[in-house]
């Protein structure tokens, strides 16, 4: 640091910016704020009070709030060329008026200006701006911490309805999983019943077919026996004719020809005995 920069130079710089302007504007009172900075690193422990009061006529309240002013809109305006300094409204603020604005954030600080007639609006009125928009960012932070509350049990109750609803689907599923094994139980014994049906109907229509041979063979047996009958009548017929030319010729031969058809007649009469015996019992074919 400059050797011939000591208190006393720096007050002298102070009273000429003091004098230069009306009114001390943001700019000025960043300026003047650095140097406010600057002496109290020089001045020793404990001095820096009476410094304040004898060199500069500032007490340490006003020295305070411009130090806080040159720390927040300092930097900001340090960027600024000449040109720019009168198209910015923070270049327009006076003292009280930046001071005043330190209680909205810096990131917030411009648009907030930006919306109001700076230039001609007294620090009374920007202070009741400010404490006007705080309020209403306190009501809004309640009202959100509010709606967030219901928003909250909102979303409880919709998650406990999400859960009831899924439990009731999955209840629903395992009770219509339950519901198909029936009906495939149901159906597949319809299809063993159609099976023992069809089964039944085969059965009896074999019987049928059984039936209607043995009918068949039976007519077959009777047709049968009904042409050997007839054969058999006319053979004895014939018999009985031979029989009878034979007699008058030879008598020994009739004799034994007789003979011979007796015992036939006889054996077949045995058997039909026992065919009339067993007509009860056993088949005839």
């Amino acid at each position: 640091m400059p050797t011939d920069r000591t208190p006393a130079v720096i007050a002298g710089e102070i009273a000429a910016i003091k004098a230069q302007t009306r009114k001390i504007l943001l700019i000025s009172a960043v300026e003047v704020g650095r140097r406010l900075q600057e002496a109290k690193e020089l001045i020793p422990y404990g001095e820096y009070g009476k410094w304040l009061e004898n060199d500069v006529d500032y007490s340490e309240r006003v020295a305070y709030k411009l130090i806080q002013i040159a720390e927040e809109y300092g930097p900001g305006l340090s960027v600024l060329s000449e040109t720019d300094m009168s198209t910015v409204p923070l270049a327009k603020l006076g003292y009280s008026q930046a001071y005043a604005l330190l209680g909205i954030p810096a990131e917030e600080r411009a648009e907030f200006i930006a919306e109001l007639d700076i230039e001609h609006l007294s620090v009374s009125a920007l202070q009741q701006a400010i404490m006007d928009r705080n309020n209403a960012l306190e009501e809004n932070s309640v009202l959100a911490k509010k709606l967030g509350s219901n928003l909250e049990v909102h979303q409880d109750k919709v998650s406990s309805l999400t859960e009831e609803r899924d439990q009731a689907k999955k209840e629903a599923d395992v009770r219509e999983k339950a519901l198909w094994e029936e009906q495939s139980k149901v159906t597949q014994l319809q299809r063993q019943l159609a099976a023992l049906q069809d089964e039944n109907i085969a059965a009896r229509r074999i019987k049928e077919i059984e039936t209607e041979r043995d009918i068949t063979r039976i007519n077959h047996a009777m047709a049968l026996a009904d042409a050997r009958y007839d054969l058999i009548v006319k053979g004895f017929n014939d018999l009985f004719s031979a029989i009878k030319e034979m007699a008058g010729a030879d008598p020994k031969a009739t004799k034994l020809f007789i003979n011979q058809t007796n015992d036939f007649i006889a054996k077949t009469a045995r058997k039909l005995k026992q065919f009339e015996k067993n007509a009860g019992t056993t088949p005839l074919i």
